[in-house]
C-alpha cells in the first residue's frame, strides 16, 4: 500500500504542476508500475508533498525491494530521474511548447523550461539552497562567493563501485546532446529528466538547457550539436551576439579554449548563460575612445578586461577580432606575458549582453603560460592560495563569483573552533593546508565577534587575491601602464 500511495503522490504532483497531461495519466501510471515490478494499481487521493520528498521515498523503497542495488547518492539520483521521467512530456512536446511560448516572448519560453527543470528535480533546488553564499567588498568593487555543496561528497563505497565499472564511451561527454534521456550508471549521472531545446546560432545547430547545479540565476548551458573542442574565433563572437538577440534578457559567455584558463570542460564547445548580473558589470570603466561605431573602455578589475559597446554587431565582431589578433601575438617578458614559438598562450574569455539596446562585449585577456616557479600557471591561483581555491579560474570566477569547494564548509567550522580557543585543532590533518592562513587570521580575530562572518570575510580576501593572480596586467603601476599601452594600440 505504501508504494501505491507514493506512485499516486507522484502522479498527483505531476497533474498539479501541469507537468503531466491528464490524457497521459494511464500511460504514465503503467510506466511507473512497470519500474517497480507490480501488476495492480488503484488511484487513491493523496496530500501534496514536495517532489524531492516523494522521489526520496520511492528510491528508498526501490532499494529495500532490491530494484536498485545500492543506496549511494548516484544510484539514488539516477533512479529518481528515471522515475520522474515517467510523468514528463517527451522532448518533442517540450520543444513545441517552448517555441509556442517563445512567440509570446523569450521570457515566457525560458520561464517555462526553467520551471520545468526545477519541478522535475533536474535542478535540485533543495540541495542548491544549502549552498553558503556571501559577498565581499574589495578596492575594485563587490565580489560574490559560494561554497558549493549542492553535489554530495562521494563515500568510499561509491568510489569502490566506480573503480569496478569501466567507463563508457557513450555519451562522449556530459555536454553531448545524447545525454537527453540517458539513464546513467554508477560512473555517470542520469539525464533522464533533462529536456534541451534546439536553437540556431549563426546558421549552426546548437542546444539550450539548464545546468543542474545552478550556480547563479537561471544558469544555462548552450552547447554545440557536435562534440568539438572549445575555441575562441570570429564565429564565437557572432554566435554569442546571436544568442543575446534570441534571449535579450540573458548574458552569455564562453570559457577560453586553452587549458588552465579554460574551465573544466574543453573537449565540447559550449557557452554559459543566465538571467544574472555579475560583479564585473559594475566595474569602473576608463574610457579609451571610439572607432567605427564601437565605444571602448578598460575596466578597473583584477582580470584585465576590455569593454566594447556598439549598436552594430558586425562592427563589434570586427573589433573583438582585432583584440584577439593583437593579444594572441602580444609579449611582455618583464610581466611574464610569454608566447613560446610553438605554443600560443594567450586567448580571451568573452561575455556578451544587451544594455539599453546596444550590444556589449567584455573581453577578458587570459594567459595559460606556466614555468618552473608556477607549474600550475603563472596566471593561475598561486600555491599559497590553493587552500581556498586551486581549481581553474573559468568564466564564472572571472566575472567575480567564486565557486569554492564544498570541503570548506566542514573546514571553516573547524577553523572557527580553532579561532575560539581550541588550539589543538591546528594538528587536524584536514586543516594542514590552512595552517599558515589560520595563524595569520588569528592575529586579527577579536574574540566574541561573529566568527563565521570573520572567516568568510578573510576567505573573500583570499579569493580577491586569486582573481589578481589570474590577471595578466596587474593592478600596479607597471601593469596599469602596460594595459593602457596595449589598449591605446587597439584604437590606431
Amino acid at each position: 500500500m505504501k508504494l501505491q500511495k507514493l506512485i499516486n503522490e507522484l502522479l498527483d504532483y505531476g497533474l498539479k504542476k501541469n507537468i503531466l497531461d491528464e490524457r497521459d495519466l494511464v500511460y504514465s501510471t503503467n510506466l511507473l508500475i512497470d519500474i517497480f515490478g507490480i501488476h495492480e494499481f488503484e488511484r487513491i487521493p493523496t496530500a501534496p508533498r514536495t517532489v524531492d520528498a516523494i522521489l526520496e521515498d520511492l528510491a528508498r523503497l526501490a532499494y529495500e525491494r532490491n530494484i536498485i542495488a545500492s543506496d549511494d547518492f548516484v544510484t539514488f539520483d539516477n533512479f529518481k530521474a528515471k522515475v520522474v521521467d515517467a510523468i514528463i512530456d517527451r522532448p518533442g512536446a517540450v520543444i513545441d511548447k517552448f517555441y509556442r511560448l517563445y512567440e509570446q516572448s523569450p521570457h515566457a519560453a525560458t520561464d517555462y523550461l526553467y520551471n520545468l527543470s526545477r519541478e522535475v528535480n533536474y535542478i535540485q533546488t533543495k540541495r542548491i539552497s544549502q549552498n553558503i553564499i556571501w559577498s565581499h567588498q574589495t578596492e575594485y568593487g563587490e565580489i560574490e562567493l559560494t561554497i558549493n555543496i549542492s553535489k554530495p561528497e562521494k563515500d568510499p563505497r561509491l568510489i569502490a563501485l566506480q573503480q569496478l565499472n569501466p567507463k563508457s564511451g557513450y555519451p562522449r561527454c556530459r555536454l553531448c546532446k545524447e545525454n537527453e534521456g540517458y539513464r546513467g550508471h554508477v560512473n555517470y549521472d542520469s539525464r533522464s529528466n533533462m529536456r534541451i531545446i534546439p536553437i540556431d546560432l549563426d546558421g549552426e545547430r546548437w542546444y539550450f538547457q539548464y545546468s543542474p547545479y545552478s550556480y547563479f540565476a537561471e544558469h544555462s548551458i548552450v552547447l554545440n550539436e557536435h562534440h568539438v573542442p572549445m575555441v575562441i574565433n570570429e564565429g564565437t563572437f557572432r554566435k554569442l551576439l546571436a544568442f543575446i538577440d534570441m534571449f535579450p534578457e540573458y548574458f552569455v559567455g564562453s570559457n577560453a579554449g586553452l587549458p588552465i584558463v579554460g574551465g573544466s570542460i574543453l573537449d565540447h564547445e559550449h557557452y554559459q548563460a543566465g538571467r544574472c548580473h555579475f560583479p564585473i558589470e559594475k566595474a569602473r570603466e576608463i574610457r579609451i575612445g571610439e572607432a567605427d561605431g564601437v565605444t571602448v573602455s578598460r575596466l578597473v578589475w583584477p582580470l584585465s578586461t576590455i569593454r566594447a559597446r556598439s549598436f552594430s554587431k558586425p562592427a563589434l565582431v570586427k573589433f573583438a577580432m582585432k583584440v584577439l589578433a593583437r593579444w594572441t601575438e602580444y609579449e611582455n617578458f618583464e610581466l611574464l606575458l610569454i608566447n613560446k614559438p610553438k605554443d600560443i598562450h594567450h586567448t580571451l574569455t568573452p561575455i556578451a549582453r544587451r544594455e539599453n539596446g546596444a550590444y556589449v562585449l567584455d573581453l577578458i585577456l587570459r594567459s595559460n603560460y606556466a614555468n618552473d616557479a608556477y607549474p600550475y600557471g603563472v596566471f593561475h591561483p598561486h600555491p599559497q592560495l590553493h587552500h581556498i581555491k586551486k581549481e581553474n579560474i573559468g568564466l564564472i570566477e572571472a566575472m567575480g563569483m567564486g565557486i569554492l569547494p564544498g570541503r570548506l564548509k566542514k573546514e571553516f567550522a573547524l577553523i572557527a573552533r580553532y579561532l575560539k580557543g581550541e588550539e589543538e585543532l591546528s594538528t587536524d590533518p584536514s586543516l594542514e593546508k590552512h595552517l599558515h592562513w589560520m595563524k595569520q587570521i588569528k592575529e586579527t580575530y577579536v574574540p566574541g565577534t561573529d566568527v563565521d562572518q570573520f572567516i568568510r570575510a578573510e576567505a573573500g580576501k583570499v579569493f580577491s587575491a586569486v582573481l589578481k593572480d589570474a590577471g595578466v596586467f596587474k593592478m600596479d603601476p607597471a601593469g596599469g601602464a602596460a594595459f593602457a599601452a596595449f589598449t591605446a594600440e587597439l584604437m590606431r
